[in-house]
Parts: C-alpha cells; sequence; structure tokens
C-alpha cells in the first residue's frame, strides 16, 4: 500500500510491488486463506509452471501482465501469490509484468519452480484438512457439552421432584386423613340439600 502511493503520487499510477516475503512465510499466507478464495492463485500457478516446464525457453511462457483480468484474478487479488512467486525468483518489471529471469539451465529452472507450486499446493491442503479436523473437533465438543447440559438438567429435575416427594411424606399421615375426607364431607352436604328439596316437593303435592 505504501509502495502504490508512492507511485500515485509520482504521477506513475498503480505499482505492483509488495513488501518481500520468504518462501516460508508467503506459503503461510496462502495456506491461512480458504480453498475458494486461495483457488485461483494455484490454478494459475500450475498452468504457468506447466508451460514453463513444457518450453523453459519460451519467453512468453515466462512473462505475466499482471494488469490482465485473468492474471489479476490469480496474482494480484490472491494476498500473497506474487510474494511466493517472487520468493522464487520472479520479479516485477516495467511495472506491471511477472518475469521469470533467464536461467543457464532453462529446465532444471523450470522443474524447480514446478516442485515450488507443488510443494504449496501441498501446503495448501494440508492446512484446510487441519483446519477442517478443528473445525469438526470444535462441533464435537459443543454437542458433547449439550449432551452433559441437558443431563445435568434432567437429574436436577428427578433430584427437584425426589425431595418434593420427600416433604409430602414428612408432613406425615394426618395432613393426608384430613385431605381424603374433605371429598366425603362435601358428598354428604349434598345429600342433605337433596332430601331437603324432595321433602319440599312433598308437602306442595300434599297442599294440593
Amino acid at each position: 500500500k505504501a509502495l502504490a502511493a508512492a507511485a500515485a503520487a509520482a504521477g506513475g499510477g498503480r505499482t505492483y510491488e509488495e513488501e518481500a516475503l520468504s518462501v516460508e512465510d508467503a506459503t503461510a499466507k496462502l495456506a491461512a486463506l480458504s480453498d475458494t478464495r486461495v483457488r485461483p492463485a494455484l490454478d494459475l500457478m500450475g498452468k504457468m509452471m506447466a508451460n514453463v516446464s513444457k518450453a523453459p525457453a519460451e519467453p512468453k511462457y515466462r512473462r505475466m501482465r499482471l494488469s490482465n483480468k485473468l492474471v489479476a484474478e490469480g496474482l494480484v487479488h490472491v494476498p500473497g501469490a506474487r510474494q511466493f512467486l517472487v520468493a522464487h525468483g520472479w520479479r516485477i518489471v516495467e511495472r506491471e509484468f511477472l518475469e521469470l529471469p533467464p536461467s543457464d539451465d532453462p529446465a532444471a529452472q523450470a522443474a524447480a519452480q514446478a516442485a515450488a507450486v507443488a510443494a504449496l499446493t501441498l501446503a495448501v491442503a494440508q492446512a484446510q484438512e487441519e483446519r477442517r479436523r478443528a473445525e469438526l473437533e470444535a462441533r464435537k465438543r459443543e454437542a458433547a457439552e449439550r449432551v452433559a447440559k441437558q443431563k445435568a438438567d434432567r437429574e436436577a429435575m428427578k433430584a427437584a421432584m425426589a425431595r418434593d416427594r420427600a416433604e409430602v411424606a414428612a408432613r406425615g399421615p394426618a395432613q393426608a386423613s384430613v385431605a381424603k375426607k374433605l371429598p366425603t364431607e362435601s358428598a354428604g352436604s349434598m345429600s342433605s340439600a337433596i332430601f331437603q328439596e324432595q321433602e319440599e316437593a312433598e308437602a306442595r303435592a300434599n297442599a294440593r
């Protein structure tokens, strides 16, 4: 960002220069990305190295225009992509080109570039697998915690019910007997009322 701001202030437009990183740091930066985010860089690098391996001395395969939309998707918009290639010998030239300099042994150079991208692809896959496993373990822990809480809630409810039963039993049989008498007394009152109504009805009939 600082380099881009300086270039803009000088009237030079955009620059694709970035802070240099070691191979290890650039690899870690890319491996930390999601598969969706890093995939354009890996796919483009794979094609680049396949072309370089096919024709190691061919200049057109050793030079990428970073302002090109398709190239930018893999090497500009993916954090760490250019830094990884620069760490492996590529360089920014003429402001917008990423170039692999000539070598006395182009075939060996091409093989080393292909091996570097293969190692990066493996590192990214391993990092993604580690994150997948960590997420799975986290979900398992969360599920186990939910089950444990549900079990604790059930046990607490059982304990509360047991305490309630113990309190009822501790109140003794006298209160239970009173409770049993209440329906009988109510029934007796209802019977007396019915008999009274019958007697009043018979008295009215005799009066006629």
